[in-house]
């Protein structure tokens, strides 16, 4: 007998018909007990609303008797599911797929929208973290470079150099102009001797003579005449040097120019042991450059009571040593000379070497000969050092390093191969040797191996300017404090011809120290800005210090003039703020109205300006800007005039009123008292407008509107005045003369007054809640004292209703314009209107 099924059997026999069917991302529609009570209960109620109710008549004829439309009340209310409102809330399941979907697409929206705004919640945070992080970055990099603060590293032998006049570890870095030896305060002598030459550069620029100026020249006699105060005379050297590159074809031509300093300082040096002893060289009355050369070596091997046996000589002649210190001295065509008068004993040494001498000499393409060099050729060392520096052969190095001893010979051996490199390439058919691998070689030396012990600091400055390594040199010795003088000068000379690599954009990106920047392709560059600026702000003059920031503008060219000029306006801006000498540097306006021209303007083409316009908008308005924002306002006022900008004095004195009317009426100043700094504004402003109505072609280009702010709230500084004084009757004819407020008594020009008000001035507008406050006290405190009057007549009466319509008119006239005021505003009004009625 088959069992009978039950609804439970059934229900799970039904469940699995559609397991093969299930989807986990698709949820599945159950239709229970619940599910079909609920869509039920929901068509019942959409019958009941779209149908009538059915009302006792008892209750209709009750509610109708208060009034109330039963049935109307009882269809508004039928949509509402009471019966449900205190239940406990169950997720609710719909088995509509159509809803179902709709719900999805509207809760997918809003979780997009949701994490949107997540999204861009954190992006905001992030760029606003990012944003302060970088403007406090900038605002402490401007303060260092105003505080004058040197950011570089210095080198490691400094801390050892305290008494040297080098910048100990952990030194600052800023310049110190002052004098040592003096009491007080006194600026070194030799920073006016330097001054001076800026100067005279400044006008030839301006004059247009500067490819007349010896720069070099003058700062050479500078440092000649603090050679005392210096107690040293290598600075000197230091502008020979730089003359050799300005005297070259082309002044990147290190290796040539460097060559021909050392060259001639080692003439200088062979000189000088000749004069010293006179008696060891025997070169006799008027020497030839072989006798002088010949007496040198006389001297040099008379130390040793005769030449080296290792040389080789002939007939007491060490023919080496001879040709090699003539090559050193420079002496080309003398070695050459030399060489061919003692050809015979040379080709028993050397078979090539004359003709080999001869191609170099002349320039001219040698035949490449194989050479074959040993130790032994090579035992005379000025053999082997001659034989490096002419190509002849692949000389070792330690072959030559009883010559080579000295840093310069070590410098003018390098230089002289790097100089003659395509010459020796051909010749040998080695590579050239280059510049750069010698600067990278100084460079990895540093400081401390040519003066470990730091007493000689300008040792290593010769040594980086001898191979080229200008911005190098000058970043080195303005870490020295007794140099520092002397290094922003040869900056100066190195920008002057052009042989200083300034960055392309005023950045600190890729920096190597406080001034040294490496641009692309790993070029050093010297931020020559950051040196002028700093050293222009330690000198005590103002007009020294504007001497040197018009040098910011120096070697300028197409790509980079707007920046500097921008940058050294920017920067004189900031110096004449700083002094407020305005008068002498940017000009004056006399009694008569007429301008006097200030020191500045001389030097306009220096700054990139070309007329008085320019002039006035690129130098007089940015103070002008300035003195505004830190509230000098007498400052701002002659500067604005200067620059001609008569309106925007105008609008700045109104603004000020403005403001010293807006802290009086928010309560800073105690009511008691004057009003703090409104006096000066006011006295100021009256002068002004008296100044521009008496001059006609001011008078004409002021603007109408400004110059009736101004005068508005002058007028409204005397009705507070006056009401602060208690002269009532006094300052309520002062606000009447205003027609700000509706005082007439007449209701109907009241919305007329109120349309007016909008078109006012901001200065006006945000201290109106403190006008109309003073306007009714004034027409309250004139009322209590009418009232009080023991005498009764027409007339009192008269005036008590006329202060009663002007109350009236001024609180609807409160209520009718449309700007805020203080909460509190209208309350006061209201109770000070309420008294005198």
């Amino acid at each position: 007998m088959l069992q009978t099924p039950t609804l439970s059997s059934l229900l799970e026999e039904s469940k699995q018909l559609t397991t093969h069917l299930s989807q986990a991302d698709i949820p599945n529609v159950h239709r229970g007990i619940d599910l079909l009570e609920s869509e039920s209960r929901k068509l019942v109620a959409r019958s009941v609303r779209g149908g009538r109710v059915a009302l006792d008549p008892r209750a209709q004829s009750l509610l109708a008797g208060a009034g109330v439309d039963a049935e109307a009340m009882a269809e508004t209310n039928a949509s509402a599911a009471l019966l449900s409102a205190f239940e406990t809330m169950q997720p609710a399941y719909d088995a509509n797929v159509e809803t179902f979907l709709a719900q999805q697409q509207e809760q997918s929206i809003v979780n997009a929208i949701e994490e949107s705004e997540l999204a861009t919640l954190d992006d905001f945070d992030r760029h606003l973290t990012d944003h302060m992080e970088q403007m406090w970055m900038d605002t402490q990099q401007r303060l260092f470079e105003e505080l004058g603060q040197y950011q570089g590293a210095e080198p490691q032998f400094f801390g050892m150099a305290d008494q040297t006049g080098s910048l100990a570890a952990g030194g600052s870095g800023a310049f110190n102009l002052t004098d040592t030896r003096a009491h007080g305060q006194v600026t070194q002598p030799r920073v006016e001797r330097y001054t001076q030459v800026v100067r005279k550069l400044n006008d030839a620029r301006v004059a247009g003579t500067v490819a007349q100026f010896d720069l070099l020249g003058s700062l050479e006699k500078a440092t000649q005449d603090s050679s005392v105060e210096l107690k040293s005379k290598q600075i000197g050297q230091v502008w020979k040097l730089l003359a050799h590159y300005t005297a070259q074809s082309a002044p990147r031509d290190i290796a040539r120019g460097a060559c021909q300093y050392l060259e001639e300082t080692f003439i200088d040096h062979v000189d000088r042991i000749v004069a010293q002893y006179p008696h060891d060289a025997n070169v006799g009355g008027i020497p030839s450059v072989q006798r002088k050369v010949q007496g040198y070596l006389n001297v040099q091997f008379g130390r040793l009571g005769r030449a080296p046996t290792f040389l080789e000589v002939f007939n007491g002649e060490a023919i080496w040593a001879h040709m090699y210190t003539l090559y050193r001295c420079g002496y080309k065509q003398e070695l050459l000379r030399y060489a061919l008068d003692m050809e015979d004993i040379i080709t028993d040494s050397d078979p090539g070497f004359v003709a080999h001498l001869k191609a170099f000499c002349d320039k001219t393409t040698a035949t490449r000969v194989g050479v074959s060099v040993s130790a032994a050729s090579l035992e005379d060392p000025y053999k082997a050092a001659l034989f490096k520096v002419l190509g002849r052969g692949a000389a070792p190095k330690k072959a030559a390093a009883e010559v080579v001893q000295t840093t310069e010979d070590y410098l003018w051996s390098s230089l002289a191969v790097i100089r003659d490199a395509d010459q020796i390439a051909t010749a040998t058919g080695h590579p050239r040797n280059t510049l750069a691998s010698l600067q990278v070689l100084m460079l990895k030396f540093g400081p401390a191996h040519f003066d470990p012990t730091g007493n000689n600091p300008l040792l290593y400055l010769r040594v980086l300017l001898l191979c080229g390594l200008f911005e190098n040199a000058v970043d080195y010795l303005l870490q020295v404090d007794r140099y520092q003088i002397e290094g922003v000068h040869i900056a100066i000379a190195l920008v002057f011809y052009g042989l200083l690599r300034i960055p392309s954009a005023d950045t600190s990106a890729g920096a190597l120290s406080g001034y040294l920047a490496v641009e692309d392709g790993d070029q050093t560059a010297l931020n020559i800005a950051r040196v002028l600026t700093h050293y222009a702000h330690a000198l005590p003059q103002t007009d020294d210090a504007i001497s040197y920031l018009l040098l910011l503008t120096l070697g300028t060219s197409e790509a980079t003039a707007a920046r500097q000029h921008d940058l050294c306006q920017r920067e004189i801006v900031r110096t004449l703020y700083e002094c407020a000498d305005y008068a002498k540097y940017v000009g004056d306006i006399q009694s008569d109205g007429t301008r006097r021209r200030g020191l500045l303007e001389r030097y306009m083409p220096l700054l990139g300006i070309t007329s008085n316009e320019q002039f006035a908008q690129a130098i007089i308005c940015r103070l002008a800007d300035r003195s505004r924002d830190e509230g000098r306002l007498a400052d701002t006022v002659l500067l604005y005039n200067l620059a001609e900008r008569y309106n925007t004095v105008l609008s700045v004195l109104g603004k000020q009123l403005g403001e010293l009317l807006h802290v009086y009426g928010s309560g800073s100043v105690d009511s008691g008292s004057d009003l703090n700094g409104l006096d000066d504004v006011e006295g100021v402003s009256r002068a002004v407008l008296e100044y521009y109505r008496e001059h006609e072609h001011i008078a004409r280009v002021l603007d109408k509107r400004a110059t009736a702010t101004c005068t508005t709230l002058l007028s409204i500084v005397d009705f507070l005045s006056l009401h602060r004084r208690g002269a009532f009757e006094e300052a309520l004819e002062a606000i009447e003369r205003t027609q700000l407020l509706p005082l007439e008594g007449d209701i109907s020009l009241v919305s007329q007054h109120a349309e007016q008000v909008r078109g006012l001035d901001d200065a006006i507008t945000r201290n109106f809640s403190l006008i109309l406050l003073a306007a009714m006290d004034t027409l309250s405190r004139l009322h209590a004292g009418l009232k009080e009057s023991p005498f009764m007549d027409a007339v009192k009466q008269v005036n008590l209703q006329t202060l009663q319509h002007k109350s009236r008119a001024l609180m609807v006239f409160a209520g009718m314009i449309q700007f805020r005021m203080p909460s509190d505003t209208y309350a006061k009004l209201n109770r000070m209107d309420i008294f005198m009625h």
